[in-house]
């Protein structure tokens, strides 16, 4: 791109296209806000009617798929609208206003509200194994019930301060148009960085699902006490799989992340038990963690002693 195209704004076309674009995100992260409010709503009032599995699956693959894909695409109009728009980023009151609603829907969506839908997901795979689960799956609950309900109330303002544009103008000059170019460089660097690292983790991610944890059958296995271990990145993931009478009797997390939501993913020790085997259906999705501790279960049965030898 030229001097010349980094100091132009947008023609208003694209304006108008970059507009409907911007509010097609903040419709879908509130619709899926709104999605995962009304299943919420369904679960509280339908209780043991209801396979809150199934539902806590729903949740997670909304919120890490629609719900934080718009969200991204929110942001990243937002960007470009304050950047190729006479508009600015401070030169109205209402813009201002916008971005800290903005930075208050990512602050409630990152800390509050993806992590309660990804750790409800991870106990209700778990089978509520683990100590004080119902407790906390309560506690999450309401946690993901009043963030998707503040979203969509945020989301709710923003439309109203595009719609109405209160307040009127701060700044009535331009910036120089050396400023404009420094400005926009700097902003589409840090752009263009931030999504490289989105792209990579979301690989990661993807690896993660798609990783294959196969059958061992432990009927072959003499009895004992085997370690498995399995490493992500600078970290190891290491578990104990207690093996008697041909069956799998208890498996225990020697080491693990040491998060909340890195915890509840030992409940899927449970299926394990339950299934006699690692290659259990897990909500891999929700956690990465749940995946990685199947794995190393896998590699500590895959490595034990067998009857025959």
């Amino acid at each position: 791109m030229t001097a010349d195209g980094l100091a132009a704004n947008l023609p208003p076309k694209a304006l108008k296209i970059l507009t409907a674009l911007h509010l097609i995100c903040l419709g879908l992260v509130m619709g899926a806000a709104a999605g995962v409010l009304a299943c919420l709503r369904l679960m509280y009032t339908r209780g043991d009617n209801l396979d809150h599995l199934t539902a806590d699956l729903f949740q997670a693959t909304l919120v890490n798929g629609l719900f934080m894909w718009a969200l991204y695409g929110l942001l990243a109009t937002s960007i470009a609208f304050s950047l190729f728009s006479p508009w600015g980023f401070f030169r109205h009151t209402w813009i201002i206003l916008k971005w800290v609603g903005l930075a208050l829907m990512v602050l409630c969506s990152a800390n509050w509200l993806i992590p309660a839908v990804d750790g409800m997901a991870a106990l209700s795979d778990g089978l509520y194994s683990i100590p004080d689960a119902g407790e906390r799956y309560s506690a999450l609950f309401r946690q993901a019930a009043t963030m998707s309900s503040a979203v969509i109330g945020i989301g709710v303002i923003l439309v109203g301060l595009s719609v109405f544009k209160p307040f009127g103008q701060l700044q009535k000059g331009q910036p120089s148009r050396r400023t404009i170019i420094i400005i926009r460089v700097v902003i589409l660097v840090l752009v263009a960085g931030a999504v490289a690292a989105i792209l990579m983790e979301s690989a990661k991610q993807r690896s993660m699902r798609l990783m294959q944890i196969s059958h061992v059958e432990p009927a072959f296995i003499r009895d004992g006490v085997y370690r498995g271990a399995v490493s992500d990145g600078s970290f190891t993931y290491e578990v104990d799989v207690t093996v008697k009478g041909k069956t799998i009797v208890e498996v225990t997390a020697v080491s693990n992340r040491a998060t909340p939501y890195a915890r509840y993913a030992e409940g899927v020790f449970s299926r394990v038990l339950n299934n006699q085997s690692p290659a259990v259906d897990a909500i891999t999705r929700a956690t990465s963690s749940s995946k990685m501790l199947l794995k190393a279960v896998e590699n500590a049965l895959s490595g034990a002693a067998r009857i025959e030898e």
